[in-house]
């Protein structure tokens, strides 16, 4: 799409399906209170974007004063606000990889509002919650064209990926700076004052709008790669204002990008912060030392003998890693991945992934598993497959295009991880040097992982009754 694009600020923009199973959940309650509707919303930015206008429709103005959600909604009256909540439409995330569609700009929006929180929280701001709302708002412009214009934002984002600017991808396919159009939108839709200060020149001696722009830009910047200039550049910025030297700031934000993304996890939003947990694509014995453990950063050697403690009851992280390097060394797999079900079973995503290249879509997992698929029928129950040129017109009807060409040329090990009797997620690898012995090991490694963590299981149960 080039031009001008009149209509934009006439559309309602939908939100996520997530958002109105919850907002509506609240709702029938007996008693809702404004703040819990405040921490569904302000995960939405086409959410928040609805309560402003409605609010601009019920209280004329009223954008000038109220800068957070919870206040909004107060205002425009919780009746009001459950026909709002009734007329929106939810999204549909079709079967395209959340990354290359709409969700990704949700995303970004979100995790720009997370950042802000906590970036605000460590400089002792007043009122976080209103700088995160303002981070929410940001790009407007972005999120009305994926509504309008599909294409058009999915080449700006192809772009963006390539490494074009944010600013200038979205332009070239608005037709005006990216900058003129989410302002024009602010007005249109009557954004909170601080949204619409930050999205301008504003006095650099004034650190809320600082934090909201900030925030923004790393969220755009983490959104496409960790460890582009552009991230780095942002990671030093960063660091120097929250008065971190340069490695705790990359640190402070590892951690906060994984907390992001836990708190995010419903949404299906793609997570950047799960990346972190996503090994390097090479095979040098050193990239496979010091696998970060979730929620921190790699840590260095520490040379010093610790002192003698009780052994701990196995982690998750570090028993899947142990066992996913043994399966790349003794199995003759190349690639070896971990896909985890999510909290309610409705997913299968890729938790940790060794070999292959970083783009690889198997790393990238995220299946919903009331489609049918081989992966869903394989956590139906304990059970394994060696899937190869032999058996593959068997399971053909099982893999549909989306899945086949995640999987390797040569054909792939699966196996679904229990805990006891609970389904835990599915293990995978793949490579030239499968063969039926590597195969055996394959399945004996895996038993051995959910052994280990059945056995950390009961340890940790015994010593909470203990």
């Amino acid at each position: 799409m080039k031009g001008p694009i009149p209509r934009l600020p006439k559309i309602a923009l939908p939100i996520m399906p997530r958002t109105a199973h919850e907002l509506q959940r609240l709702l029938s309650l007996p008693n809702t209170r404004h703040p819990d509707l405040q921490a569904v919303l302000d995960n939405d930015p086409a959410a928040v974007i609805a309560v402003f206008r409605e609010l601009e429709h019920a209280r004329p103005g009223a954008w000038e004063q109220v800068n957070d959600t919870a206040h909004a909604v107060s205002l425009i009256g919780i009746e009001a606000f459950r026909r709002l909540v009734d007329g929106l439409q939810a999204c549909s995330l079709g079967e395209a990889r959340p990354v290359t569609g709409a969700a990704s700009a949700y995303s970004a929006a979100a995790h720009a509002a997370y950042y802000a929180g906590v970036i605000a929280s460590h400089k002792g701001l007043a009122r976080s919650h209103e700088i995160a709302t303002a981070a929410l708002l940001q790009n407007p412009a972005v999120l009305a064209l994926w509504e309008v214009d599909p294409e058009s934002a999915l080449r700006a984002a192809n772009a963006v990926c390539d490494g074009v600017a944010v600013e200038v991808a979205y332009g070239a396919e608005l037709g005006q700076p990216l900058s003129d159009v989410n302002r024009e939108l602010a007005q249109a839709w009557a954004l909170p004052t601080l949204a619409r200060l930050s999205m301008g020149d504003f006095d650099d001696f004034n650190p809320r709008p600082q934090v909201v722009k900030l925030a923004d830009e790393v969220a755009q910047a983490t959104a496409t790669a960790w460890q582009g200039e552009q991230t780095r550049m942002l990671m030093h910025a960063l660091a120097d204002f929250l008065d971190l030297d340069a490695d705790q700031g990359v640190s402070w934000l590892h951690a906060r990008a994984i907390d992001a993304a836990r708190a995010l996890s419903a949404l299906d939003y793609p997570l950047p912060g799960f990346r972190l947990l996503l090994l390097p694509g090479d095979d040098d014995d050193e990239d496979d030392d010091d696998i970060p453990l979730m929620g921190q950063v790699r840590r260095q050697r520490n040379t010093e003998q610790a002192p003698a403690t009780k052994p701990a009851a196995p982690g998750l992280h570090d028993t899947m890693a142990g066992v996913m390097r043994r399966i790349r060394s003794e199995a003759g797999t190349a690639r070896v991945m971990f896909a985890m079900l999510n909290k309610d079973r409705s997913r299968l995503r890729t938790r940790l992934a060794l070999g292959g290249d970083g783009e690889d879509d198997i790393r990238h997992l995220d299946l919903d598993l009331s489609e049918k698929t081989l992966f869903s029928v394989m956590m139906g129950k304990p059970q394994s497959l060696w899937l190869n040129r032999d058996n593959a017109r068997k399971y053909q009807a099982y893999l549909p295009a989306s899945l086949r060409k995640a999987l390797g040329p040569q054909g792939a090990y699966l196996m679904s991880l229990f805990v006891g009797d609970k389904p835990l997620g599915l293990m995978y690898g793949d490579g030239s040097g499968m063969s039926e012995a590597g195969y055996r090991q394959f399945r004996a490694l895996c038993q051995e992982a959910t052994s280990a963590l059945g056995a950390g299981s009961r340890i940790a149960a015994g010593e909470r009754h203990g």
